[in-house]
């Protein structure tokens, strides 16, 4: 991945002409770029500055994303890439779909981190009930990140909506009991699986691993791209089972997260606008332990990057991180 940006008047390379199958020609004076960046060729004169070369970055394609390391390219590691699920994979049947937001992306990793929400903010568009926020989640440390877990007895989660529209409920029904499953990755990639399974294999103590099979399922990836300290970019796709759904059933799951999205978008938009104005200091409770953990984590990873801390310092799990915000 190259810098959008020619070393000689800063016109964006993006607006350039690819020769010869892998060089770069900027479209402004004419200067060619190798695949490593280095200028190659300069119309107007044969010397060549060693300081004619643009920025690469090394980039992966996996999973239908393109995935960059901003940064010291002798550490970039496609092995921290989180396992997301592709559109091509043939167990999920998945759509994908994007919005922009004008905010700061940890408002949206907190919103990710903690679906207490959902009754609240989502009511309309999920059809989603007050429980998500009287049943507090399971929240563990992973590494690079945190996973965070929760069961909703069944018909206590989702409702029908009223307006005819079609909610989560006419798609997985109402008479099942609900297990969510969220691994959170830093900086900001969020895979969820979502389960129904039958009333009675719910376990008793209401927060341990299932272990029959669900009735159906679906699943969502969720990847953030900060733009820059106010604008975040939102990539997600959403989809069943191949076995439980097809691809009208993908497309109508989207639009209504489509619509949740944006419910999302309108609060969290209207978060950064008062923290723009100098908001005080929050109040944390006991629902904050995923944001708190994942920013904790965040955090340690960019002292680590500067040279302040161990990067392994970050997974490690503190006090009270499964019960209570640290």
């Amino acid at each position: 991945m190259m810098e959008d940006r020619c070393c000689h008047r800063f016109a964006p390379l993006s607006k350039g002409r690819i020769e010869d199958g892998c060089n770069l020609r900027c479209m402004y004076h004419g200067m060619k770029f190798d695949q490593d960046g280095a200028c190659i060729e300069i119309p107007c004169q044969d010397t060549i500055p060693e300081s004619a070369r643009v920025r690469v970055y090394p980039s992966v394609e996996r999973g239908g994303w393109l995935w960059v390391w901003m940064g010291d390219a002798a550490a970039a590691d496609p092995d921290l890439i989180p396992p997301v699920v592709g559109l091509d994979d043939p167990d999920w049947v998945l759509k994908p779909g994007q919005l922009d937001y004008e905010a700061n992306y940890e408002l949206i990793n907190d919103n990710l981190t903690d679906l207490t929400h959902l009754g609240y903010v989502h009511n309309n568009s999920f059809g989603a009930t007050e429980e998500w926020a009287r049943i507090l989640p399971t929240v563990r440390r992973t590494e690079r990140g945190i996973r965070v877990t929760r069961w909703i007895p069944a018909g206590r989660g989702l409702s029908m909506k009223e307006d005819g529209e079609k909610g989560l409920a006419d798609y997985v029904g109402l008479d099942w009991a609900q297990w969510n499953n969220s691994d959170y990755y830093a900086a900001g990639v969020l895979l969820l699986t979502s389960a129904m399974y039958r009333p009675e294999d719910m376990p008793a103590d209401g927060k341990s691993q299932p272990t029959a099979q669900p009735v159906n399922a679906s699943f969502s990836n969720h990847i953030l791209t900060p733009i820059d300290e106010r604008h975040t970019r939102y990539f997600f796709s959403f989809g069943p089972r191949a076995v439980d759904g097809d691809e009208q059933m993908a497309l109508g799951l989207v639009e209504v997260a489509k619509m949740a999205f944006n419910e999302d978008r309108v609060m969290i938009e209207a978060q950064q606008k008062i923290i723009d104005k100098g908001a005080p200091n929050e109040v944390i409770i006991k629902a904050d332990v995923g944001p708190v953990q994942m920013r904790s984590v965040i955090r340690k990873l960019i002292k680590a990057e500067g040279g302040e801390t161990r990067a392994a310092d970050a997974f490690t799990t503190e006090p009270g991180a499964e019960t209570m915000p640290a």
